[in-house]
């Protein structure tokens, strides 16, 4: 599925499908809603809380992946950024939303080197807050407005 604006924004619906995913472990995570954002030259992936079944699901079907920026699925857990799946998105930004005093010990230390292995720059709203990206005529601008 996908959907535009009429000033050339488009979104397009890349998970979850059909058959769902089933016997997972954590079959709601793993069928979050995955959208790719495009305006221009510019894409982002928005990952929602799918994990690794739903990456290699992503991957398997030769979906064109790469983008500029990614919200990083299931908020930087282990259980997400399978290195074949870092590699075919290979973003700028690595953006893993994630609360500050967390119980779960997210972001995990192997999705961080996961994405720094890429070269993507990991911006993570627990030490950031939020994210904010503009464009404009030559380049995207990303800041971070520091949590208090």
């Amino acid at each position: 599925m996908h959907w535009s604006s009429g000033d050339g924004v488009r979104l397009d619906i890349l998970a979850p499908s059909l058959p769902f995913l089933a016997d997972t472990g954590d079959d709601v995570n793993e069928n979050s809603i995955v959208v790719m954002l495009r305006y221009r030259g510019f894409r982002e992936l928005f990952m929602g809380d799918a994990g690794e079944a739903s990456e290699a699901r992503l991957v398997a079907t030769g979906h064109d992946l790469h983008a500029d920026v990614i919200k990083v699925g299931h908020h930087g857990s282990p259980y997400a950024s399978t290195p074949d799946f870092v590699a075919a998105v290979r973003p700028w930004i690595a953006v893993i939303s994630v609360g500050r005093h967390n119980t779960f010990g997210h972001p995990a230390s192997r999705t961080l080197r996961a994405w720094i292995g890429v070269g993507a720059h990991v911006l993570r709203t627990d030490l950031c807050g939020a994210v904010n990206f503009s464009e404009t005529s030559s380049t995207t601008i990303f800041a971070c407005v520091t949590a208090e």
